[in-house]
């Protein structure tokens, strides 16, 4: 079985299109009833401590679909959720993904209030959503830095977890996180790991092909996991080529 049991998840939608990083709302419905029959939920704020009989559920990117579908599905069930913000995405239209003729939009300041008076954590997504990778130093400390600090005026509480864009991490990503002052960060697709680093913790990825919940917590599905991931972990060699900065 995998470990850690921490699920990513990008968009909760209602309304189909290109990017396959989303489910329906039927179907996030079903893998929270599928773990919670077989698991408990765990304490968002200690992921580290983080057992092999708990789970956890973690969002990237702060899309709306996440305030307006996962948010009450989770409260029906007494689960809450850690979301990850792109501060210069907030109330604007998702640039990266691929929808096409269904636009799709970040939360607004109050939905992501709402979700942090609620006890959800607020983490950083970056400032721009650009990969770390390749970057310089003082360009990675302002995405981590800049975002953390705006998180924090923005909701009053520390921001303290990070979730590296495009799951990719960097050795100079990781010094500006501790500089910057956060706690952790979550990255890559976990298999069977028997201890977790505080700044590479990874997770399950979510997509609208999994219709057969139990094969994610097998270990073996990790290679359909990586191969689902390839097209997001090309996307800053997309944007470079493409002079984008998004």
């Amino acid at each position: 079985m995998r470990y850690p049991l921490i699920f990513n998840i990008h968009n909760v939608s209602r309304s189909p299109y290109l990017a396959g990083n989303w489910l329906f709302p039927w179907q996030f419905e079903r893998l929270l009833k599928f773990l919670k029959e077989r698991f408990k939920f765990g304490d968002p704020k200690e992921p580290l401590r983080l057992s092999k009989d708990e789970f956890l559920i973690t969002f990237d990117d702060g899309l709306v679909g996440v305030y307006e579908n996962a948010y009450p599905i989770m409260e029906g069930m007494g689960i809450k959720g850690i979301v990850f913000i792109v501060v210069d995405y907030i109330g604007r239209r998702n640039l990266w993904d691929a929808h096409f003729l269904t636009p799709v939009y970040h939360m607004d300041k109050g939905e992501i209030l709402e979700l942090s008076r609620k006890g959800w954590i607020i983490g950083s997504h970056g400032k721009t959503h650009r990969s770390l990778k390749g970057l310089k130093f003082e360009e990675v400390l302002r995405e981590v830095d800049y975002s953390k600090k705006y998180l924090e005026d923005l909701t009053g509480r520390e921001v303290f977890m990070f979730s590296y864009p495009f799951g990719i991490y960097s050795p100079l990503a990781e010094k500006a996180l501790y500089m910057a002052g956060y706690k952790l960060a979550f990255c890559g697709i976990s298999g069977r790991r028997e201890k977790l680093e505080r700044f590479r913790i990874p997770r399950i990825p979510t997509f609208i092909t999994d219709l057969f919940v139990n094969l994610k917590i097998m270990d073996f599905y990790t290679i359909f996991d990586k191969a689902f991931s390839l097209p997001s972990r090309l996307t800053p060699i997309y944007q470079k080529i493409l002079g984008k900065r998004s």
